[in-house]
């Protein structure tokens, strides 16, 4: 504390607003609201001037660090006229693990956001008429359990079981869904019927690999793949590629961003490896 403050046994109110960076009007809401008050009030010679001293500057300060901690007011007035360090230590202790959990929530809202962000920006970029090799980055995914499909119900009750199960970590159902087939002969099967369902959370403990992919589009509302399967099978033959691995299946345009169900965009990507060298094409992946 510097000399000039120490001369002086008060300091007015526009002195005291400066050293604790707080309004003239915040002071004196605080001191109406009986949260905080000045040291002493001036008489009627003098405009009944506020003042303050300098030992205040510290109080005033934590009391504008809990006002924007979210503690209420209510228990900010309670703690300043009747408090102890036990008292302040539970009260921070409380609010530090409000805040933990408020900061968990925003970052998984963050991961979200980037992820709808991502998967939009390639539809964006995608070159639907095309069926091209890619070399894909690798995704946390959690993987749901092998789906039973013996009706016309069958479909909704596998993703609703999806859904409710019990996954290691907890499901988010903020994240997009997406169908994993074990295989391309699977696919080309049934390609409305995904061997399993997958999140695209990047806490999954499972993972859709790195490496390269034969990805192909098609518009349209879940389950419909206008022979899609078929193109990219006779693709993979023309151009020298084995089918080596699963096949995945991801919206990137559905309900979410687009109102016409037939305009829903549908990503497949297969894992593939080549028996020639074929030119390569980097997709939209960020």
């Amino acid at each position: 504390m510097n000399n000039e403050i120490d001369s002086k046994k008060f300091l007015t109110i526009k002195e005291f607003e400066k050293l604790v960076g707080m309004s003239t009007a915040a002071l004196r809401n605080y001191d109406r609201k009986g949260i905080f008050h000045p040291a002493k009030h001036g008489n009627e010679f003098d405009n009944n001037y506020r003042y303050y001293a300098p030992t205040q500057i510290t109080i005033v300060k934590m009391i504008r660090v809990l006002a924007e901690i979210g503690v209420p007011l209510d228990t900010i007035k309670e703690l300043t006229k009747n408090r102890t360090p036990e008292m302040l230590m539970k009260l921070l202790s409380k609010r530090k693990g409000e805040i933990a959990d408020e900061i968990r929530f925003l970052q998984e809202a963050f991961f979200v956001i980037c992820t709808f962000l991502k998967l939009m920006t390639e539809g964006i970029c995608a070159r639907e008429t095309d069926i091209y090799i890619s070399e894909m980055p690798a995704k946390q995914i959690i993987l749901g359990d092998i789906n039973v499909f013996s009706d016309s119900c069958g479909f909704y009750r596998e993703f609703t079981n999806f859904c409710n199960a019990q996954h290691e970590p907890k499901l988010n159902l903020s994240y997009p869904v997406g169908g994993y087939f074990e295989s391309m002969d699977a696919f080309l099967n049934a390609p409305s019927q995904p061997t399993r369902f997958f999140s695209l959370d990047p806490n999954g403990n499972e993972q859709k690999a790195t490496g390269l992919y034969l990805v192909g589009y098609t518009r349209g509302y879940y389950g419909q793949t206008n022979g899609l399967p078929e193109q990219m099978a006779s693709f993979a033959k023309k151009d020298g590629l084995e089918f080596n691995g699963p096949v995945y299946n991801l919206y990137l345009f559905d309900e979410i961003s687009i109102t016409d169900p037939e305009k829903y965009l549908l990503q497949v990507s297969a894992s593939v490896k080549e028996r020639r060298r074929t030119p390569r094409r980097l997709s939209c992946n960020l």
